[in-house]
């Protein structure tokens, strides 16, 4: 019997599944009940994996199932694995749930050959996840990408827990700029739907920035239920279900001003980001006014193509003071432009001095004490 649960299929052990325990008689008429309104809203019945689970025989090993944004969570599951076969990589898999309404045009094949073939191109350009495989199980569809080194910006705000140096967050949103014009040139364009700190990974150096959880489908905010989604860095039209490369623009100046100010969107009213300078008087009037334009609540007012904001960007990158010969300073004075590597070496010699200072103290303390007892 197979469990509905996690497709386990064998023998029961006093009426659960052998693997994950699931109550079959229990479960059965609930199962039976969701089957049936998954299939009667069209809604595409997701795969199901636990830790351990292996794909494409036994090469990629599951460690966790990934929460997607919320646009792309109807396109299927997500999960970190390890890739067996290449010294142990960190992977991520994304289940290809082929929408009802595509799947009544086109054959699912030819529907998620194109969809690989999209990501492939854009995973050969610097920032974009690279696709290293494509494989079918159980007849569900399986797109394998190299997940980025580093660690995302959400991390990266919380540890630092403040306002990030502001030209480090003018070079990542310049570079971000790029990407969202590759996107945005393509055909049709490509909109993400929810670029954030959680979709924005740094790498270890802190130079490169990368942008993950591409979509599979066109991806929008449902336009009904929106009540239980947050507003945070998404455009008030994504939030009536309109979709287009301005919202994406939207999201990165949200998550720019978010990272200059050190104030979480989510924490104020919905759509309402101040002005930079008057949550941290550092920010310079050009980056305040590149933020002010994107995050108008008119998009006529705004960037018409993120090659224009880049353009600014660019600008006010070249306005900041050559800080080459200041570099060691810098990077001294603030960790997060250390790598792994040098911060690893700073703990040790910090470490190193500590314990030299101890012993020399130590070695004071022990002849005070024998002058004291020798003493006549």
């Amino acid at each position: 019997m197979r469990c509905p649960r996690c497709l386990f299929e064998g023998s029961l052990a006093h009426g659960r599944c052998a693997r994950c325990g699931y109550d079959i008689a229990q479960g059965s008429s609930s199962y039976i009940a969701t089957t049936r309104s998954i299939l009667s809203s069209g809604l595409p019945n997701q795969y199901t994996l636990m830790r351990g689970d292996t794909l494409s025989q036994g090469r990629y090993r599951i460690l966790n199932q990934i929460t997607l944004p919320e646009p792309q969570q109807m396109q299927g599951t997500a999960w970190s694995a390890i890739d067996t076969h290449s010294s142990q990589r960190h992977v991520v898999i994304r289940e290809i749930a082929v929408p009802q309404e595509m799947a009544r045009t086109s054959s699912a094949n030819s529907v998620v050959s194109a969809v690989a073939q999209r990501l492939q191109e854009l995973g050969r350009c610097e920032g974009f996840p690279q696709v290293i495989d494509l494989f079918s199980d159980r007849k569900t569809f399986f797109l394998v990408l190299l997940y980025p080194d580093g660690e995302s910006l959400a991390i990266l705000l919380k540890r630092q827990g403040g306002a990030l140096p502001e030209p480090m967050v003018a070079e990542y949103g310049y570079q971000f700029c790029g990407l969202l014009s590759l996107l945005a040139d393509q055909q049709p364009p490509i909109v993400h739907g929810s670029v954030n700190p959680e979709t924005i990974v740094i790498n270890e150096d802190r130079q490169l920035a990368s942008l993950i959880h591409l979509p599979l489908f066109q991806s929008k905010v449902p336009s009904t239920g929106t009540e239980n989604v947050s507003s945070g860095y998404y455009a008030p039209e994504q939030m009536r279900g309109e979709v287009d490369p301005s919202s994406d623009l939207y999201g990165l100046a949200a998550t720019m001003h978010h990272a200059v100010t050190g104030y979480d969107p989510h924490a104020r009213l919905a759509f309402f980001h101040p002005p930079a300078r008057r949550l941290n008087p550092a920010v310079t009037v050009q980056m305040e006014m590149i933020l002010a334009r994107q995050l108008s609540l008119s998009k006529s007012q705004r960037y018409v193509h993120p090659s224009e904001m880049q353009k600014d960007l660019a600008a006010l990158i070249a306005s900041y003071p050559d800080s080459t010969n200041n570099e060691s300073a810098m990077s001294v004075a603030d960790p997060l432009r250390l790598s792994a590597s040098q911060l690893r070496e700073q703990i040790r010699g910090a470490t190193l001095l500590n314990i030299g200072v101890f012993a020399a103290i130590s070695m004071l303390l022990l002849v005070g004490v024998l002058l004291v007892i020798l003493r006549p």
